[in-house]
């Protein structure tokens, strides 16, 4: 039980459920489990929306293990959306380095610029939540329960997992409308929405030591891609160089990455320059 240290795997059977539990049962076990055996985290003990943001967006797709020194870090450096909006590009990548997909380093700095027009915040308003670059339902649902207590309807993978365990045994291609329907009708017997996503998301990573993952039931389910040798190695040791080093000239660019595929530095470098990461100027590549 690696993110349960302490927790003995005949110990952890017993928070298991029969098949297709009510949701008073659902929710009595998950938040028992919580109570028992739930996780403490620097990110959890904070509710402005900056804070929910950075933590939200550095744990898609990346290990909490990763995470959470890159988020104390960038806390102590850039403690809110003002300091971030401030800040150059370069030094974000820099910091950003090892948490992978940059793209989500590049909306973190395009919302922080936004929210001056909301004096530095996000505002309870889904709506206006959508707008932000980056920010799609999930993540606007979490900044909405763990920042203002609202009911929202909160699906990420730990939660998926447990949704699909218990009442898709037996199927396949499940969309995430119909979890989406399911979580509806269970937040309104929640009164504090805040610790009861915390709680699902533990339960969803008990399951995930006990049982075979659920979330291949999943419509949307796609084993991430490996890293190494792929073009979003290159595009990462390409932007993470121009950061550290300043800018660069093309013929040292091929030089410079002269061990990946050429077809992929090109791609990457048009990509780069067409998503905002990189500007060219007189035959230099820098960070825009």
């Amino acid at each position: 039980m690696i993110e349960f240290p302490s927790l003995k795997e005949e110990d952890a059977q017993t928070y298991l459920l029969p098949p297709d539990p009510s949701y008073d049962a659902l929710i009595e076990t998950v938040e028992s489990f919580y109570q028992d055996w739930g996780r403490s985290f620097v990110f959890r003990d904070r509710h402005d929306p900056y804070s929910v943001l950075l933590s939200e967006v550095m744990l898609q797709q990346t290990q909490t293990s990763r995470v959470v020194e890159k988020y104390r870090y960038f806390l102590s450096r850039w403690p809110s959306f003002k300091a971030l909006a401030h800040a150059p590009l370069e030094e974000i990548l820099i910091a950003w380095k090892g948490l992978g997909y940059n793209r989500r380093a590049l909306n973190l700095k395009k919302t922080a610029e936004k929210t001056e027009a909301w004096n530095w915040t996000i505002p309870n308003d889904h709506k206006a939540m959508l707008t932000l670059p980056g920010v799609g339902k999930a993540t606007a649902a979490a900044l909405l329960a763990f920042c203002y207590q609202e009911k929202s309807i909160y699906l990420e993978t730990n939660i998926r997992r447990v949704l699909l365990y218990y009442y898709f045994h037996d199927q396949t291609d499940v969309h995430d409308r119909v979890l989406e329907a399911i979580l509806a009708k269970i937040i309104v017997l929640v009164d504090d929405p805040r610790s009861w996503y915390y709680a699902l998301m533990d339960y969803g990573v008990l399951l995930k030591a006990l049982v075979p993952n659920p979330n291949t039931k999943s419509a949307h389910y796609a084993k991430q891609s490996r890293f190494e040798g792929s073009k979003r190695q290159v595009r990462a040791a390409l932007l993470h160089h121009i950061a550290e080093h300043g800018p660069v000239s093309l013929p040292a660019v091929s030089s410079m990455l002269r061990e990946y595929d050429s077809k992929y530095l090109d791609q990457s470098i048009e990509e780069l320059l067409k998503e905002g990461f990189l500007l060219l100027r007189e035959g230099y590549l820098s960070i825009r």
